[in-house]
C-alpha cells in the first residue's frame, strides 16, 4: 500500500469539542460555595479572617468556577482568557478604590474629622441627629461616589458625635452606613456603579443602572429615614 493510500485510510481528526452552556446548577454552585467558604472562614477566625483565611476562601471559590467550566469543555486558556478580561474590567474601580484611601488618609492629617465633629456638635439637635446623618451621608455619597469615603471620613465623625452628645453609637453608625450607601448607588460617579454595566453588557447605560436602583434603593432609604426619625424622638442624650 502506497503512502497516498495510507493517508486516505487514516481516519479524519475529531473536531474539537463545543462547550455547553452552563445550567442554572453550574451557575448557582459557586456562589453557594462562595457563600459556604465566607461564613466557615469568619466562624473559624472571627475577626482574624480578614488577615487571610478569607482571602484564601475567595481563592478556592475561583477554583472550584473553574472546575465547573473544565467540565463543562471549556479550556485553559478561555478560562485564563476570562479572568484576565474581569480583572481588567474593574482596573477603574481599583483605581477609585486608591483615590479614596488617600482623601482618607489626607482628611485624617488635616483634621477635617476633628472639625466636623466640633462644628456639628453646635449644629445638630440630638432630636434630627440619626435622620441628619443618614441625610448628609446620602448627599456626600453621591457627590464622592463612594460609600467608604463617606464612612471612613464623616462617618467617623458622626460617630465621634454621638458619643459625646450621649446617643447611640451604633444607631449613629447605621444611619452613616444607610446613607452612605444609598449615595454611593445612586450616582455615576462610583466605582461599582460604574463596573456593573460594564460586567452585564448588553448596551446597560450607567444611567440606565441607576433608574433600576432607584426602585429599590429609593424605598429603602424612606423606610430608613422614618426610623431614625422615631429613634431620634425617643433618645434621651446624656452628654454635656
Amino acid at each position: 500500500m502506497s503512502r497516498s493510500d495510507e493517508r486516505a485510510a487514516a481516519p479524519a481528526p475529531a473536531p474539537p469539542a463545543v462547550p455547553r452552556a452552563p445550567t442554572l446548577l453550574d451557575a448557582l454552585l459557586p456562589v453557594v460555595v462562595l457563600i459556604g467558604l465566607l461564613a466557615l472562614t469568619i466562624v473559624l477566625f472571627g475577626i482574624d479572617a480578614t488577615n487571610g483565611p478569607l482571602q484564601v476562601a475567595l481563592f478556592l471559590s475561583a477554583a472550584f468556577a473553574s472546575l465547573l467550566a473544565f467540565k463543562n469543555g471549556f479550556t485553559v486558556a478561555a478560562v485564563a482568557d476570562a479572568a484576565v478580561g474581569g480583572v481588567t474590567s474593574a482596573v477603574g474601580a481599583i483605581f477609585i478604590l486608591l483615590a479614596v484611601g488617600g482623601l482618607i488618609g489626607t482628611w485624617n492629617m488635616a483634621g477635617t474629622i476633628p472639625t466636623i465633629v466640633y462644628y456639628g456638635i453646635g449644629l445638630l439637635s440630638p432630636t434630627w441627629f440619626y435622620l441628619a446623618t443618614a441625610v448628609i451621608c446620602a448627599l456626600v455619597g453621591m457627590v464622592t461616589g463612594s460609600s467608604w469615603t463617606t464612612a471612613g471620613t464623616l462617618g467617623v465623625a458622626f460617630v465621634g458625635m454621638a458619643d459625646v452628645l450621649g446617643l447611640a453609637t451604633a444607631i449613629a453608625a447605621g444611619s452613616v452606613i444607610c446613607g452612605a450607601y444609598f449615595g454611593d448607588k445612586m450616582t455615576p460617579l462610583s466605582e461599582t456603579t460604574i463596573l456593573v454595566p460594564k460586567l452585564v453588557g448588553g448596551g446597560l447605560t450607567v444611567n440606565q443602572h441607576v433608574k433600576n436602583m432607584i426602585w429599590t434603593a429609593g424605598p429603602a432609604l424612606g423606610i430608613s429615614l422614618v426610623i431614625f426619625f422615631f429613634l431620634g424622638l425617643a433618645a434621651e442624650p446624656s452628654g454635656g
